[in-house]
């Protein structure tokens, strides 16, 4: 009877060892799954295609080497494309504005910003801006054209409505409007006289300056742009060290990317998007023009 009792025993205690090493194979399972060693990248469409691949490429090929993490670029022309792929899992890094990742972050809780890049004055922050072609006038009798960015872009609708009143005394929906799908593009089209006014970053409307725009109003400080990670796709270790290793690049290394990537990251501050009160039923989708 003993003997039984102690051979019953024994197998339980096997039957338990086993379930254990089961569990930590399934857990260590899960996490190499987690683990991805290749991130699918959407840059932000700021400017022309090719422009927004080449300057995360040395910050690209410095996460190869120091994570043997592979980059894949999933370009995408509107900011509503990115925010379906960071959804539906085949977007698992972002580089978004402000009013992107707040639409993002409002309909989709895997969304979070793990570094902020600085500017060219040091700070993370940055402006929207109206821009027009110092030569031209604003004839407020006749229908202004504004080209604007994108929909969800922060100095697409969004912001050059609320510049156009507040510098201007002008209503952005009583004027002809059309989305032009980069900061680039607006400058461009408004430069060629397509437009009368332009809305933009300020880093990039600083551009055409010297070739004859003008900015004519600009915003208080906003957010800066931010790699938004995918927290439904990669697990909290790599997030973790993603972060860690963005933020401990040293600067005699990032000063010699250029671009985007070449004045050093910063962790983002989550108050610094209360300000930005938006209500996104207010943003048409689409031009009037």
């Amino acid at each position: 009877m003993l003997f039984t009792l102690f051979t019953i025993n024994a197998v339980f205690d096997r039957i338990d060892s086993m379930k254990r090493i089961y569990l930590f194979i399934v857990a260590v399972s899960l996490y190499t799954l987690q683990a991805k060693d290749t991130l699918y990248f959407a840059p932000l469409p700021l400017n022309k295609g090719v422009q927004n691949i080449e300057e995360f490429l040395p910050l690209n090929s410095y996460l190869k080497k120091n994570l043997q993490i592979n980059v894949k670029y999933i370009y995408k022309q509107d900011y509503a494309d990115i925010i379906k792929g960071f959804k539906n899992s085949s977007i698992d890094i972002a580089y978004l504005g402000p009013l992107p990742y707040i639409y993002l972050k409002n309909s989709c809780k895997h969304a979070m910003p793990i570094v902020t890049f600085k500017q060219a004055n040091g700070k993370s922050n940055y402006q929207c801006v109206l821009s027009k072609f110092k030569e031209d006038t604003i004839d407020r009798s006749q229908t202004i054209k504004i080209a604007l960015t994108q929909p969800l872009s922060t100095c697409g609708y969004y912001m050059s409505n609320i510049l156009l009143k507040n510098s201007l005394d002008i209503n952005i929906s009583q004027q002809g409007y059309k989305y032009t799908m980069s900061h680039t593009n607006a400058l461009i089209k408004t430069l060629e006289g397509e437009f009368d006014i332009a809305g933009a970053k300020d880093t990039i409307a600083k551009q055409y300056e010297s070739l004859g725009m003008e900015v004519i109003a600009k915003s208080n400080a906003l957010p800066g742009f931010s790699l938004v990670v995918n927290t439904k796709t990669l697990s909290p270790e790599q997030i973790n060290q993603l972060q860690k290793t963005l933020l401990a690049i040293p600067y005699s290394t990032y000063k010699l990317w250029g671009g985007i990537t070449s004045r050093g990251m910063v962790k983002p501050s989550p108050k610094e998007y209360e300000q930005l009160k938006v209500d996104f039923s207010t943003i048409p989708f689409y031009g009037n023009m």
